[in-house]
């Protein structure tokens, strides 16, 4: 799939100031998911086009903001490059974070899991069973082991659990626990079940079971 990429700068007029001035700020999307933030500069209404998302105009206060405007789109084009040569997955906040400086800490499989086991098992007994629980655990384990014994790590970065990840960990389920068919599509359900919550709170760019054909 083809990832669909802008910068889109605009100036906020309900912010108006008594010169007269307003806050420019920059959207960026990446596949639909979009962030906005300030770019702590001003720029005269009078000289703000709102179509071009551009100072128009030859004076000096044009001219500097459209350079400026300039070598922000070269930055973010470079860190959204960049981040694209260390992972499928970029995600808008991702570029936001890198141009903003945030060292926002990456969050990872099992770190999410693990959260989210901690929540259901506060709810056994009033909204699952034991039983439902005990599967979520043992997902958990399953990709635990299977991160350590197949790719020789202890976590992964959500951002690059991607279709091979989800294809190669449902074979190990069934060639190394020689689990049925049945048997394994239920942790693949759970499993699925993390990657979509992911995806929906935007920490993964892409939900990567949607192009496995057994998990519809």
């Amino acid at each position: 799939m083809k990832s669909t990429f802008r910068i889109l700068f605009y100036a906020k007029r309900e912010l108006l100031d008594e010169a007269k001035m307003v806050p420019i700020y920059v959207r960026v999307t990446i596949n639909g998911s979009k962030v906005r933030f300030s770019l702590k500069i001003r720029v005269s209404e009078k000289i703000w086009d709102a179509k071009s998302g551009r100072a128009v105009g030859h004076s000096q206060e044009a001219l500097q903001v459209n350079r400026y405007l300039d070598s922000v789109v070269t930055r973010i084009n470079t860190i959204y490059y960049r981040l694209c040569e260390q992972s499928e997955a970029v995600t808008a906040q991702m570029v936001r974070d890198e141009f903003l400086g945030v060292k926002a800490p990456t969050a990872t499989l099992l770190s999410v899991f693990a959260e989210f086991n901690d929540r259901q098992e506060n709810l056994i007994g009033v909204d699952i069973t034991q039983s439902t629980f005990n599967k979520f655990d043992l997902t958990y384990r399953r990709l635990e082991e299977f991160l350590r014994t197949k790719r020789n790590r202890t976590d992964i970065p959500i951002t690059l659990v991607d279709r091979n990840f989800v294809l190669d960990f449902e074979a190990y389920l069934k060639v190394d626990f020689r689990l049925q068919a049945n048997s394994a599509e239920k942790l693949m359900r759970i499993f699925k079940r993390i990657t979509t919550m992911c995806f929906k709170s935007g920490l993964m760019a892409r939900e990567p079971f949607l192009m496995v054909e057994t998990l519809p």
